[in-house]
Order: structure tokens, then sequence, then C-alpha cells
């Protein structure tokens, strides 16, 4: 019999060396934390000792030899007394391997077995908040039922949130310029028809720029926009052209639409921040959409704003039902939000961030937005 003792970084690893080997037909004899000099002092490495009836071959591994095929004879004595003791050795190594199998399972269960999940914080999982914040936002939060504590939660989201106030005019006289910004598809172009409503209404007077003059019937559609509104709509060519549509016009607020881009074209990131440069902006506007991961949502946030000071808008939260992608990419981003949108209606669909009574709740809860 071969009895040898294999190391590893784990059980599992001693027990394939040694399978190697001493060959699948390897029986367990121990197994325990490593103490071998040699083991790495910052890890912890565990043994084991395993024993075969066969001595090694050439190649390490344990081989029968010539003979182990052919029938050996032996008297009934010597059968009658392996045959017990045989049968005892296989009880033991039984019980050893339960054993085994026993010690891992208690070192590799996740410690979450062995405590009480936190309430809270499993409700927040199931509204995909990440744990990180889900953690963060809940910490200390006193005992009492889970609808109360949920209610601590959203007053604990508003403090650590900024808002911006809505956009009005300045009271230099000088127009108020804001570009609005934002990947393709967040919908840059309603939203501004949506602010220019607004404004309407509040004896503003707007003028609508559009430098998209990339995607097909960008212009159209801002204009289109322009004739329902009754509003003046102008189209830059170029960035540098800004500067003096707006000075042919008498305006309170002027509003730029820019085309949209992926974040993995430079051109197109570059050609925003021209318009905003060139502009001489007084407000970025970044159209975010609620659909995102949070991974893509602040990836897309900080190449879109660049080095430039932005306000967010948060679109298509009526598409959106899980609350925790855009919750974590507002804690992780920490810019302001300025307005949120919901829906295609022009220009009900649209309401201040700071205002909102809806929105602390379904950044916590989710569902249907109904702001």
């Amino acid at each position: 019999m071969i009895v040898k003792r294999f190391s590893g970084q784990t059980v599992e690893e001693a027990l394939m060396r040694a399978k190697w080997e001493l060959g699948d037909e390897a029986v367990l004899l121990s197994s325990g934390a490593s103490r071998d000099k040699w083991w790495k002092f910052w890890e912890k490495g565990y043994h084991v000792l395993a024993a075969t009836d066969y001595p090694l071959g050439p190649s390490g591994k344990a081989e029968p030899n010539e003979d182990s095929g052919r029938e050996i004879a032996v008297s009934s004595a010597a059968q009658s007394v392996r045959e017990p003791r045989k049968d005892r050795l296989e009880e033991m190594m039984e019980l050893l391997t339960r054993m085994d199998e026993k010690i891992a399972a208690s070192q590799f269960s996740p410690k979450s077995t062995h405590r009480k999940a936190n309430a809270l914080v499993s409700r927040l999982l199931e509204w995909e908040w990440e744990e990180k914040w889900a953690k963060e936002i809940t910490q200390d939060v006193p005992k009492g039922s889970v609808e109360s504590q949920l209610a601590q939660v959203e007053e604990r989201l508003k403090q650590r949130l900024v808002f911006s106030p809505p956009l009005s005019a300045l009271p230099t006289g000088r127009p108020r310029i804001v570009a609005v910004i934002g990947p393709t598809g967040a919908g840059k172009t309603t939203t501004i028809a949506k602010l220019a409503g607004g404004m309407i209404t509040q004896e503003m007077r707007v003028l609508l720029i559009t430098t998209d003059t990339f995607r097909v019937a960008a212009a159209d559609q801002l204009e289109s926009f322009g004739g329902i509104l009754d509003l003046p709509v102008a189209v830059a060519k170029k960035p540098q052209d800004v500067p003096e549509l707006i000075r042919r016009h008498d305006a309170d607020i002027v509003l730029i639409d820019t085309p949209g881009h992926s974040i993995h074209e430079a051109v197109g990131l570059r050609s925003a921040q021209s318009v905003i440069k060139n502009a001489g902006t007084t407000d970025v506007l970044l159209c975010m959409p609620a659909t995102y991961t949070r991974s893509l949502f602040v990836d897309t946030a900080r190449k879109m704003s660049g080095n430039t000071r932005v306000s967010l808008c948060l679109t298509k939260l009526d598409e959106a039902f899980w609350p925790g992608s855009v919750s974590g990419a507002l804690l992780e981003l920490n810019y302001p939000v300025m307005y949120v949108t919901a829906g295609q209606k022009v220009p009900q669909d649209i309401e201040g961030a700071g205002q909102s009574r809806y929105l602390a709740e379904w950044l916590v809860k989710g569902g249907t937005y109904h702001g």
C-alpha cells in the first residue's frame, strides 16, 4: 500500500493532486489545514492523506503491477483473516470520506447561511439595487416595519441627491443659452419641445436651434415642434454659426439641440463639446435614459459631459420599471438632477426633479412612474 500526503490552497485542489498521482482508486485517509513550512505565509493551505494498493509507476501515477490481473491463490485461513480486516478498513475509509465532505461544506458555505438576511436590504436587491448602495443607504435605519423603513430610505435618498432648479430667464436680461446633449435615442428633441412648451406658458421668449444635421429629418422634427408651438427655429450647419443665430433673435432662453452619438465615437463627442464652447452656453442639460444599466449610465454620462459641468434630465422613466440601476448611477455620479420626463405628451410629461413628489419614491421602489 502507498500512503502519501498532498497539499493545496483548497481541499479540492489537494484531492485533485492525489487523484492525479495515485489514480481514481486512491482512498482518503484524513484532511486538514496544512502545516508545511514551505506554504505561503499569506495563504491558507490544506492537506489530504491518501492511500492506494498500487505502487507508483514510471509516469508518477499509481499503476498495477504485472500480476495484479492474475488470480492469486490464497489459503482459506488467510482469506478468512483478510476479509474482516478489509471490511473494517472500508468502513473506516467511508467514515473519513463523509467527515471530509462535511468539513469541506462548512468551510466553503457562504456566510449568509449563518446569519439572518436583512429584510430591508433584501427588498432593495429585489428592485435591482446594487448591494453596495443598498447597504450604504440603509445603514443605521431604525428597526420597524419594512414600509416605515422604506420611507426613511426615501428621505435619505433625497438628502443624498443634488437637484438643480428648473430653467428660468436670467435677471441680467441676457439670453440663457442651454445646450441639450445626450446619447442617441435619449429623447433630446422631445425634451426640448416639452421645455419650450412650458416656458411659453410662463411668457418667456424662446428660440430653438438645432445643430443636428447628421440624423435624417432631425431638423424637420424640431421645426414641426416649433410650428406647433409658434416658436422660431434656426438650423446651424456648424457650431460656429450658433452665436450669429442667437444675435438675430430677441430671446430670453435659447434651447440648442445637438446630435446624439455613441460614446465610442470621438468625433461625435468633440462635436457636442464644440457646440457648447462656441455657443457661449450658460447651462448644459444632459439627457440620460432611465433604461440604461448602472455601468452604461455612469460611463456614458462621464464621457458625454467631459470636463463640462452638467445637469441631468432623466428621460423615459415610463419605460423603466426597476429603479436600482438609476439610483446607483445617481449616487455614484453625484451630478445635479434638473428634470425628469415620462411619456411623449408635449409639454405635460416633464417636471422639475426637485419639485417632484414621486421621484424619490420611484428611485427606491420603482414601478410605473406617476410623475
